[in-house]
């Protein structure tokens, strides 16, 4: 870590999944952690590591300057879509130094509110005064606890034939939860990040359905990508919703499974040295994980 590199660090979002292997991480590097989380949330355990804590709806445009008070650098982890709520709050607190995790997302070409909401934060830090740097992950893994290839693995389990709706070709190119906290921590201790926004993602792409079978032989099973034609699938994920069912993944994710989810990491190997393990790796940590349960 740069010695002149922010020494306080806020980070919003304190309790999610990302958060729990930052600030571990910061807190180990002699860094001050401010904890930012809402109003109401338990914080017990943040608290018991020697986290500060700092209350505040980041949605809320009236979030005050106080709660960013003597902190040298943000971290933002709760979503990207908050930031024209708060900006002028965090510039008024003299935080000039920021580091944003949005989405690789914001590339859909669907029409979608979310990705849109995304958009428009990160156009609002492009007119701003602070010195922003924003990380895009593609899917986020690395433990029993993230939501998305854990599920996987918990299916895989059970059962070893897995629907894919649009047939399991499109690229998918996930980053551990590790790889991501370290560009992270590279960017803080990088100036000339700032204005910059980087893709992250594992070192190559995959197809999904090649990722089904990776993540069955870490379990020791062998998985069968079952492909089923997109539009029905949809139709079933808008059904479910309307009825109020439960479904495993939204009417607008079914459709993004027709979308590549390659991201292009080599700036972010430029600039942050980053460097994110195999999938294969990876993964065959989480199962052992899944399995020790």
């Amino acid at each position: 870590m740069s010695e002149a590199g922010p020494r306080v660090i806020a980070v919003s979002g304190a309790r999610g999944f990302v958060a729990s292997h930052l600030i571990p991480r910061l807190m180990a590097a002699g860094r001050r952690v401010i904890g930012i989380v809402r109003p109401g949330r338990d914080v017990t355990a943040l608290e018991s590591a020697g986290v500060e804590i700092r209350r505040a709806d980041l949605t809320d445009p009236a979030t005050s300057r106080v709660t960013f008070l003597g902190a040298d650098a943000l971290v933002h982890l709760s979503g990207i879509a908050q930031v024209p709520r708060f900006l002028d709050a965090l510039e008024d607190a003299g935080v000039r130094r920021a580091i944003f995790v949005g989405s690789a997302g914001v590339y859909t070409r669907l029409v979608s509110s979310g990705a849109d909401a995304k958009r428009a934060g990160e156009a609002r830090l492009a007119a701003s005064n602070t010195a922003w740097t924003i990380l895009r992950p593609s899917m986020i893994y690395g433990t029993p606890a993230d939501r998305n290839l854990a599920r996987l693995l918990r299916w895989l389990r059970r059962w070893p034939l897995v629907p894919v709706p649009g047939g399991g070709s499109t690229p998918q190119q996930p980053v551990h939860v590790e790889d991501l906290c370290a560009a992270i921590e590279a960017a803080l201790d990088r100036p000339e990040s700032a204005g910059h926004a980087y893709d992250v993602g594992g070192p190559v792409a995959l197809s999904l359905a090649e990722l089904i079978r990776i993540s069955g032989a870490a379990l020791g099973v062998r998985a069968f990508p079952v492909p089923l034609p997109l539009a029905p699938a949809h139709l079933a994920a808008r059904a479910a919703r309307a009825l109020r069912m439960p479904f495993p993944v939204s009417p607008e994710q079914v459709l993004r499974l027709a979308e590549s989810k390659a991201v292009d990491i080599e700036p972010a190997v430029r600039d942050l040295e980053f460097r994110p393990r195999s999938f294969e790796e990876g993964i065959a940590a989480e199962a052992r994980a899944i399995l020790a349960r």
